[in-house]
């Protein structure tokens, strides 16, 4: 941020903090230049190479310290903060920001704790006001992993009631397959006896619906110092996981035929090509649509689109194989990718198969049906330490060799012979 930007998100945040009954006297500092000042420290830490959280904790146990501690400022603190995630270039924003989060209240919940042993009977009672109010879930467990204490958003996040949640297991909330990852986690931040881990996993609500949750979780001392107990603190990150899933599946497939687009094709090639066997080989099937451009300049450009969405879901109703991956990559052109082991009769069989999905006519609303014809170049090769854009430029060779050939017609490429045709 530039200093403009930090001043204005500085100001958002003090008022927000305000309005919510977050400021009690007296604060040492102006709260704008408090903000301000955590505000710059949070975006280098988001940035920071190594990534390390520790700077959100330390401000979590300023806020308490500067009596920023009204019962809902947890919530307009993070809506506040969520500039910083959307001006984040970073591949991992979301994680390091939830990291963030959870460290900025874990140091605010362990400096109320310590506030509470400095000055019991005020202090427990402030404490018990912002622990019952916080928009994060907050809970401490004995060493056993049994829950000793739940504020409501534990409750309200899990789907309990606060009052049953003490003498439950946390282990049991988690969904099974996330439970041995869990007792990993916790087993070697015991070991340490020191520091702060950040988990995700998902957990199970009583109505059966499952949900993912985020955790920094910290050991902190019980009563008298001695026993050490888990803080965890987190949150629901259900909505946010749908939403990279969705970023994650849009990145990688074709918006007109839900296909696999050419990213994702690559992607797949190159995992094959790192788990390559030294005699393995690949099939590529490059199809590309005969006269295509004709049917976009008669009908439209709509009606192209319902014939590419066509043709795609009969490709992939045909090509049903676990080891073909079919994609479009473009225009009026799809390629089938055939996984190893491959030879030169499997090439032949699925571009077969993709010239027959075009022998019936496609209707395309009240005009007569069209007939389609397409040309494929087919490729097989070794694929160990072959390079993933040249081994699709090498089925380009193969179309192009069809495309020569005359229309509805397969061209299988070798390097080192004469292409051989089909129809």
């Amino acid at each position: 941020m530039d200093g403009r930007e930090v001043a204005d998100t500085a100001r958002d945040w003090s008022a927000a903090l305000i309005d919510c009954g977050g400021v009690s006297t007296p604060v040492p500092h102006d709260i704008r230049q408090l903000t301000a000042r955590w505000i710059v420290e949070l975006e280098a830490a988001l940035s920071a190479e190594p990534f390390d959280p520790s700077p959100a904790y330390r401000i979590g146990g300023e806020m308490v310290r500067s009596n920023l501690t009204g019962p809902s400022m947890m919530g307009p603190t993070a809506t506040a903060l969520i500039s910083l995630l959307e001006r984040s270039q970073r591949p991992d924003q979301v994680q390091r920001f939830g990291t963030l989060l959870g460290e900025l209240g874990s140091g605010y919940a362990t400096e109320l704790s310590k506030v509470c042993m400095q000055s019991q009977e005020a202090a427990d009672q402030r404490f018990r006001v912002v622990f019952d109010n916080a928009a994060v879930a907050i809970a401490l467990y004995d060493s056993n992993g049994i829950t000793l204490e739940a504020n409501p958003t534990t409750a309200r996040m899990v789907g309990m009631a606060p009052e049953d949640l003490p003498g439950v297991a946390g282990l049991d909330l988690m969904h099974p397959e996330d439970r041995d990852k869990l007792r990993q986690v916790v087993v070697e931040l015991y070991t340490r006896r020191q520091g702060t881990v950040h988990f995700e996993g998902r957990f199970c609500r009583p109505d059966g619906s499952v949900c993912w949750g985020a955790w920094t979780m910290t050991l902190v001392r019980g009563a008298g110092g001695r026993d050490l107990r888990l803080l965890a603190v987190g949150e629901d990150i259900t909505e946010r996981r749908a939403l990279q899933e969705k970023l994650w599946w849009q990145a990688r497939h074709d918006p007109l035929t839900g296909l696999p687009n050419r990213h994702s094709l690559l992607e797949k090639l190159e995992t094959i090509v790192a788990e390559a066997h030294p005699a393995d080989q690949i099939g590529l099937c490059f199809l590309d649509l005969d006269e295509f451009k004709l049917i976009n300049d008669r009908y439209g450009h709509r009606t192209g689109d319902s014939v590419l969405a066509e043709i795609g879901r009969r490709l992939d109703a045909a090509l049903t194989s676990p080891k073909v991956t079919l994609a479009r990559i473009g225009g009026d052109e799809f390629i089938a990718l055939l996984a190893p082991p491959c030879d030169e009769e499997a090439a032949h069989a699925a571009a077969e198969t993709m010239l027959e999905t075009l022998r019936d006519p496609i209707a395309v609303g009240l005009s007569d049906p069209l007939s389609m014809s397409a040309s494929i170049g087919a490729v097989v090769t070794s694929v160990v330490g072959a390079n993933a854009e040249k081994l699709l430029d090498e089925a380009d060779t193969g179309l192009y060799h069809a495309k020569a050939a005359g229309r509805g017609t397969w061209v299988l490429h070798r390097t080192d012979d004469d292409p051989e045709t089909g129809q």
